[in-house]
């Protein structure tokens, strides 16, 4: 997978994830098991949101590309914390189909509510805008096959998706709300997984804590 950053700033991108302006990139997919994976991150209400798309390409003709997708969630706090869609803003070639199984689906074309419309969205729920009680819940991961098709010609210059990259959470946080965000390349600045805490790093940390609080008070 290759990386090209573009010289356009997406406002919109750093506005929904509070990391100030960010500019478009690309992933570009144009030999068989290329990957490339996406970071989703925030905070809502209490729960901390973490979530990761990887593309996998698996098979590349000039007509069509299909692609092994794995979302895993790895969220925590109260709320179920569903990731229940994902959208690429630009897809190049056109695409003139996309498909997907095992539960999921993909269309081209549609709106995402705070992204306007993407050349592709992939929902496991009612639609591409969320609802039912569908999605990826937390420390869940779920692998289906992602197969796109274009009346150009996927081999001259590979599949390329350019973000922003769009997600939806639902049943985030106490109060159980939907949040939109705009995820990042893993492997990129200021694109790291690490930074963001599992459940057992943080029991961990405090335990350590704890510990040190009654060392100190043993020597008083």
């Amino acid at each position: 997978m290759k990386l090209q950053k573009f010289l356009q700033t997406v406002a919109l991108c750093g506005g929904l994830m509070g990391m100030g302006s960010s500019h478009a990139a690309a992933m570009i997919f144009d030999s068989v098991a290329d990957t490339g994976s996406i970071l989703y991150s925030a905070t809502q209400d209490g729960a901390t949101l973490s979530a990761t798309v990887k593309f996998t390409l698996n098979s590349l003709t000039a007509a069509q590309a299909i692609f092994e997708v794995e979302v895993l969630n790895n969220s925590f706090g109260p709320g179920t914390n569903r990731l229940t869609s994902f959208g690429i803003d630009i897809v190049s070639p056109t695409l003139n189909f996309a498909s997907a199984n095992e539960g999921w689906d993909a269309t081209r074309n549609t709106n995402f509510p705070s992204f306007q419309t993407v050349d592709l969205c992939i929902w496991d729920g009612s639609s591409c805008s969320g609802g039912g009680n569908q999605g990826v819940g937390e420390g869940q991961k779920d692998i289906f096959a992602l197969t796109l098709g274009t009346a150009g010609n996927f081999l001259t210059n590979g599949v390329s998706f350019t973000s922003p990259y769009a997600a939806k959470f639902q049943d985030a946080g106490t109060q159980g709300s939907s949040i939109e965000l705009a995820g990042c390349i893993v492997g990129t600045a200021h694109c790291d997984p690490t930074q963001v805490p599992e459940p057992a790093s943080i029991a961990l940390m405090g335990l350590g804590l704890l510990g040190a609080a009654l060392a100190r008070r043993r020597k008083a």
